[in-house]
């Protein structure tokens, strides 16, 4: 019976840290990565001379506002280069978020490849990370350079 006793025990503990073991999701300084990624060589041209008002984002994105509690919000119509840097409402809001960003790239890239072909291959390969009720949604020149940026802050 002690031997009973004990393997539940055991078990118990075990579960117990394995929940804990995930901890909670890195906070992103937005302010901070958004500055960092606008002024960065990852672009053609400083996006920080492209910064939009962040309610914009919405439409754009096709999110309720009410999903998101902050957000940046950069884009170049010439170059279709854009940053997108959110905080969700909740974990389920980043996740619909994330799919909305990528939903984005693939309507950039139907309604840009006749015109500014040298945009596809930036929204082919654009950068988006999600941690938490974090979102990141670059496309950049470089997206290669533009993820170093990001890593820094999510990693």
């Amino acid at each position: 019976m002690k031997k009973i006793i004990g393997l539940i025990l055991t078990v118990c503990m075990i579960l117990m840290l394995a929940a804990c073991g995930g901890g909670k999701a890195k906070d992103v300084d937005l302010e901070a990565l958004a500055g960092e990624l606008a002024g960065s060589a990852a672009f053609t041209m400083d996006m920080n001379q492209y910064a939009m008002d962040a309610g914009l984002a919405a439409p754009t994105y096709g999110f309720d506002g009410v999903d998101v509690e902050s957000s940046k919000f950069y884009f170049n119509n010439g170059t279709a280069e854009e940053i997108f840097l959110a905080k969700a409402a909740s974990e389920d809001a980043a996740k619909n978020l994330e799919q909305l960003c990528s939903a984005r790239a693939q309507n950039q890239i139907a309604s840009l490849q006749s015109y500014i072909p040298e945009a596809v291959p930036r929204l082919e390969n654009a950068v988006i990370v999600r941690q938490g009720q974090y979102v990141i949604f670059v496309v950049a020149n470089d997206n290669a350079a533009a993820k170093t940026v990001v890593d820094k802050y999510v990693k």
